[in-house]
């Protein structure tokens, strides 16, 4: 089976490679390269005209890459660390820049999903399906975002419906019996747009546990999706949607011993926003969005320390958003947020709401195309600690005779103390105050070539303190407390390169340097990550990738007893698009069979293959 696979996946690389080479020398096709415009900064600014250091992964990226889950799309983007702790379902965490799973705010579409119990979001169930785009913004943003912006903010956005209706059904079948359908409809009604999509995915999957180590059983996965988007105009300049996701998971997992166990969980989650926009007046837009997020969480393991759980997340918002337009040079935002955070541990007396109120407000000035400043504070007003008051200050130059742009920013951010760190029984402390980050950073961006190389690289330092950890008071006692302070510094490099044939090369590196206040490495940090695709597209038919990512050793424990090894990944992907109705598509992952591990103790997949179609009709 395994020589089956290689030999399958290697005949995908080939397909690919031999592509790149026989097309090179077909017609030539010009690439568009559009303004692409970000809403994570609270406006709908274009790209090139935020200080801020931003990556957006468009719904035509995520298309080439074929990869069905958010967090690979994440993994492959200059600044972050993606861990998953097994195959599909397992828990996966994201770090930006450094900072702690927990100090990354998530949002899709406005609402803040982060789990109120654990700080974290877990993105092992995230499929792509029904997103228009992804946008990172690296470095604190809580003077917009408020708590746990520390790291930055990733925002999930859900495509909005347009032209004539139009439905899809995708399957995609392949390696540990994986199997994926999709049926998607999209379009504008006239009185009414929408976007809707429904996905089921199942999987055999294999070992959690690192079958290295002995472990044999295979941890299944299943995962139903349904998301949408249904939105109308009204009185000329207002808009109203409804955008509502829903999942249900169902995954085994192995305990952290590192072996086979009979553990399982099962999650739903649901995230509903209800945003509603006006022209106040010519110059003044006025934005409302309440939003909620709940998710139910079940675990069962009869080897485990807890043997079950039942947890429950809700978090209720409502944002009010001002934007106004003062003259061609002014700009300012500001707005009101309120929050509540609940959670409930079955098990436990764990039963708290945290309440919090967040007041903010940004001014930008903006000289034409060629200078931009940026500066702005927020106070939030919690139920539960000191309220905090950050800031945000960020400037951008371009020099238009040489494509030269230089940026710099300087931020404070904080994050909350999670409900289970202030209040979980014989663990909790509820005197905690919240994480604090004090960062800087500069930055270079250069266009050459007519644009055809981009070049972008950003140095940045941060300073957390009043850091969270779990300290062992004797006895068997342990307790989070604010104890330590910790830094980290880096370098983030990106290179595009588009060459004659509508062939591009995209590459970047990431140098982290992630110390404690003792001067050991934090934990599943890695200090070195390198990605490179190479991507060729034919006629508008024939699509086709070969991406290569490398990863230096991680520190897996405090102690550093647990080390997870570097390792080298390639993997490829080709789709082509047989008729205005019917596109096919293959990918091969791991196609070397590198045997490596994201979380000590943890395997991940050996080489493997998949293969399907897309049928899309009227």
């Amino acid at each position: 089976m395994q020589r089956a696979l290689i030999f399958a996946s290697s005949f995908i690389f080939f397909i690919v490679v031999f592509s790149e080479a026989v097309f090179l020398h077909a017609a030539d096709d010009t690439i568009d390269l559009k303004t692409l415009s970000v809403i994570t900064t609270r406006t709908s600014s274009s790209l090139e005209d935020i200080p801020t250091a931003t990556t957006v992964i468009t719904e035509k990226k995520i298309k080439k890459k074929q990869f069905t889950q958010v967090l690979n799309l994440l993994r492959e983007e200059v600044g972050m660390e993606v861990t998953q702790s097994g195959p599909l379902g397992a828990v996966s965490s994201v770090f930006i820049r450094g900072a702690g799973s927990s100090s990354t705010l998530v949002l899709v579409d406005g609402v803040q999903v982060n789990s109120n119990t654990l700080g974290a979001f877990n993105f092992a169930n995230l499929n792509v399906e029904n997103i228009e785009k992804i946008e990172v913004l690296r470095g604190p943003q809580s003077t917009l975002w408020g708590s746990d912006a520390v790291g930055g903010v990733i925002n999930i956005i859900t495509k909005r419906g347009k032209g004539e209706p139009t439905h899809s059904f995708s399957f995609e079948g392949g390696s540990f019996e994986t199997f994926k359908e999709t049926l998607s409809s999209s379009g504008d009604l006239g009185f009414l747009d929408y976007s809707v999509s429904a996905s089921r995915t199942d999987s055999e999957g294999f070992s959690s546990a690192n079958e290295n180590r002995g472990n044999t059983e295979n941890d299944g996965y299943e995962n139903t999706s349904v998301s949408t988007r249904v939105g109308r105009n009204f009185l000329d300049d207002g808009r109203v949607d409804f955008i509502g996701r829903f999942t249900r998971s169902i995954n085994e997992f192995d305990a952290f011993g590192f072996v086979d166990g009979k553990g399982f969980s099962k999650n739903d989650a649901y995230y509903v926003a209800v945003p509603v926009e006006k022209a106040i007046l010519d110059q003044w837009d006025l934005k409302i969005n309440p939003t909620l997020a709940y998710e139910f969480f079940k675990t069962l393991d009869p080897g485990g320390f807890t043997k079950k759980s039942h947890i429950l997340n809700r978090t209720y918002g409502v944002d009010v958003q001002n934007t106004v337009e003062i003259n061609k040079y002014f700009s300012t935002t500001f707005g009101f947020e309120y929050e509540e955070r609940n959670g409930v541990n079955e098990e436990s007396s764990l039963r708290d709401t945290i309440k919090n109120k967040g007041f903010y407000l940004q001014t930008q000035f903006h000289c034409g195309n060629s200078f931009v400043l940026t500066a702005g504070f927020r106070h939030d007003m919690n139920s539960v600690f000191e309220d905090p008051t950050t800031r945000k200050f960020e400037a951008a130059y371009r020099f238009h005779q040489t494509g030269t742009r230089i940026r710099a920013a300087h931020a404070t951010g904080f994050r909350a103390p999670t409900l289970n760190e202030l209040f979980f029984p014989n663990f909790g402390t509820p005197s905690l105050q919240p994480e604090k980050s004090n960062s800087w950073e500069v930055g270079l961006d250069q266009n050459l070539v007519g644009g055809k190389v981009i070049f972008a690289v950003t140095y940045f330092e941060v300073d957390f303190e009043n850091l969270i950890e779990t300290v062992d008071l004797g006895g068997f006692v342990f307790r989070a407390q604010n104890v330590s302070e910790a830094s980290t510094k880096g370098v983030e490099t990106t290179i595009s390169i588009d060459l004659p044939q509508n062939v591009r090369v995209s590459t970047n590196y990431t140098w982290l340097n992630a110390r404690n206040d003792a001067g050991e490495p934090l934990q599943r940090r890695a200090e070195h990550n390198f990605n490179v695709n190479l991507n060729h597209t034919w006629r508008d038919k024939l699509n086709s990738l070969v991406g290569l990512r490398v990863r230096s050793r991680i520190r897996s424990n405090s102690t550093g007893t647990q080390v997870t090894g570097a390792f080298t990944t390639v993997r490829a992907a080709v789709s082509y698009q047989v008729n205005k109705n019917l596109k096919i598509s293959a990918r091969g992952e791991n196609l070397f069979n590198e045997n490596y591990e994201e979380v000590f103790g943890f395997g991940q997949a050996g080489v493997s293959g998949y293969g399907g179609f897309t049928w899309t009709f009227n």
